[in-house]
């Protein structure tokens, strides 16, 4: 996979991972609750990455409940954050962490999905209800089938195999397909996106509503 763009949510400026994370920092650091930038990124695909705002008072399970409905929940599987390879709690506040600190995110301890959390720096915006919100992530991948070459829109995940429709209707054991979600959790356990609701729409205003479900 080449390297990503993707979108701010913001404005809608198309760029790719780091010209985005400058941009964020420059053209939406405006507002009067401090909050600190996110980059979250897949630990073994790096083309698949978030920048998000954190409140400084929000806890830690702010976090783990936005990245479980962005990324990752599929069947309610326990989750960590960890530095250095001790546990870091969800009880704690973002505020005791430090701009340059990184962290490691796991969900599920069977089929892990391991995500790289790092703390780009304090930024301001305007006062909101929501502890999280998303500032901009990549686009979603554009992959072919390795059948034929279409378009792919699942992946046969007991193979690791994407596949275009018409080539998913061969395998003949229906429990192996999955969609194709712009997640680094695409393919693991019975994950399907359902709960991601942060898609990037440019025929709609900015800034666009986002929905997180759950405050801490």
């Amino acid at each position: 996979m080449a390297t990503s763009n993707g979108n701010c949510f913001i404005c809608g400026k198309t760029a790719g991972k780091t010209a985005i994370k400058n941009h964020v920092s420059k053209e939406h650091n405006s507002g009067d609750e401090p909050c600190y930038l996110i980059k979250a990124e897949g630990a073994y695909d790096k083309d698949m990455w978030l920048f998000f705002t954190v409140a400084l008072d929000a806890s830690m399970s702010a976090v783990d409940n936005f990245l479980r409905q962005i990324w990752c929940e599929c069947c309610g599987h326990m989750s960590a954050f960890r530095v250095g390879g001790r546990e870091f709690g969800k009880a704690r506040k973002i505020e005791t962490l430090q701009g340059g600190d990184s962290l490691m995110y796991e969900y599920d301890f069977g089929s892990t999905t391991e995500i790289v959390i790092s703390v780009v720096g304090e930024i301001s915006r305007p006062k909101q209800k929501e502890k999280v919100q998303l500032l901009a992530r990549n686009a979603p991948p554009q992959e072919l089938c390795e059948r034929c070459g279409a378009s792919a829109t699942v992946i046969n995940a007991w193979e690791n195999e994407r596949l275009c429709d018409k080539c998913a209707e061969e395998i003949e054991d229906d429990a192996a397909l999955l969609p194709l979600v712009n997640s680094p959790r695409c393919g693991e356990c019975a994950y399907d996106g359902e709960q991601d609701i942060w898609t990037f729409d440019p025929s709609k205003p900015f800034p666009q509503p986002q929905k997180e479900k759950v405050r801490r």
